[in-house]
């Protein structure tokens, strides 16, 4: 009997960090010492905490899974929408729709306020910026829903930027080749 196993989702902390502690991670870049400034007056156990619970939230605000974020940058292009309406219209018809080269950005922007005693006494600004190159994708369209997606070699690159100072940079390139079943699928018609 062959038991398959359960592939995790590759998140945007993952590929960046992969097992690296978030903190170390900030105190080299200098974001640690960037948010010490900020809170100026406070005991320097206030500006640990602080760094710990930023690096806490960085990696929830990092959980992205990078697959499903492509998936849905995919559903919005023209000619995926243009198979759904076609599908949609003819229930028992499928389509293969074949997107050659090209490139995907996505760009995240979160905030953190900090407060000290209820009280806000800095903001600190993020920056998650993804860019993949796609040599080659075939989407399935049935009943108006992309249902799956096969994709060839992809190029990553992502960074986050937490106050201004880079925290991680990365450049992949990963030849998938991937196949992806959507369930029950994603809408691509109203």
């Amino acid at each position: 009997m062959t038991t398959a196993t359960a592939v995790e989702p590759i998140t945007a902390r993952v590929f960046l960090f992969g097992d690296t502690d978030l903190v170390r991670a900030m105190k080299t870049s200098g974001v640690a010492d960037t948010v010490r400034q900020e809170l100026g007056g406070f005991s320097r156990t206030t500006h640990d905490e602080a760094v710990q619970q930023i690096a806490r939230i960085s990696a929830e605000v990092l959980n992205i899974d990078l697959a499903m974020a492509l998936v849905g940058a995919w559903s919005r292009y023209a000619a995926l929408k243009e198979a759904g309406r076609r599908t949609a219209a003819a229930p028992e018809s499928e389509e293969l729709v074949e997107l050659l080269y090209h490139r995907i950005t996505i760009d995240h922007q979160p905030s953190i306020d900090l407060l000290v005693n209820g009280k806000r006494v800095a903001t600190v600004r993020f920056i998650l910026l993804l860019q993949v190159r796609v040599e080659a994708l075939t989407a399935t369209i049935r009943r108006g829903r992309l249902i799956g997606l096969r994709a060839g070699r992809c190029d990553f690159e992502a960074s986050v930027s937490i106050e201004g100072n880079t925290v991680a940079r990365r450049r992949e390139q990963l030849t998938l080749p991937f196949s992806m079943r959507l369930g029950s699928g994603i809408q691509l018609v109203q």
